[in-house]
């Protein structure tokens, strides 16, 4: 499994959200381009959508306290959230070179563009009557979105071909600033972009009880 570095600004490493503390990180493994191998092997690539296509493989979250200069520094939940994808032209990610756009940073009209970023997660918590809405951050430019890079092999160059694999999401949320209370119950909604603007379908993790 490679693991990308979080930072560079690309990849904030750390996002504050007093008393809420996050670190992200995406990587990705089990990464396979299905190309073509030539008449004599008999073997034909699958046939998948050029829209991408996800879905939920596992949910881990590990608690652990942090200590700095020997004292209690706070406790926290470190999160990963990993989900298998396959994509028929596989066109999947995007390059720190990907800053034009409809990638750009901002719209012309100088509002956020959502597609800047390329994977998409929403924190849920449980209700009292068991269902679940989406966690409302404070500030609406704060989000759990990132990218992931072009999972495409050099090999591949422009060529389509399809690809599938599995991407991981790494989150540390310190705990005690709602929802991540402990024995509060909550869940992850995810989907992905490719780089034609092709939104995949959505995916809902298992849910987890904060510890």
């Amino acid at each position: 499994m490679l693991y990308l570095p979080a930072g560079g600004g690309r990849f904030p490493q750390y996002l504050f959200l007093p008393p809420m503390t996050i670190l992200r990180t995406l990587s990705y493994a089990a990464l396979l381009a299905l190309m073509g191998v030539g008449a004599a092997s008999c073997i034909n690539p699958p046939e998948y959508s050029d829209t991408p296509e996800i879905s939920f493989k596992s949910l881990t979250s590990v608690p652990f306290d942090s200590i700095k200069d020997g004292d209690p520094a706070g406790s926290f939940n470190r999160v990963v959230v990993t989900i298998s994808f396959k994509d028929g032209d596989g066109d999947l990610g995007l390059s720190d070179e990907d800053t034009n756009p409809p990638y750009a940073r901002l719209n012309p009209d100088g509002s956020l563009n959502k597609y800047n970023n390329n994977y998409f997660l929403t924190l849920q918590e449980k209700n009292s009557d068991g269902t679940f809405s989406d966690f409302v951050l404070p500030d609406p430019g704060l989000n759990y979105n990132s990218r992931y890079p072009r999972l495409e092999p050099d090999s591949q160059g422009d060529r389509k071909q399809p690809l599938k694999g599995d991407l991981s999401f790494k989150q540390t949320f310190g705990v005690g600033s709602p929802p991540f209370v402990r024995g509060r119950t909550v869940r992850f909604r995810v989907y992905i972009v490719d780089r034609a603007l092709h939104e995949s379908n959505e995916v809902f993790t298992d849910p987890i009880t904060v510890q």
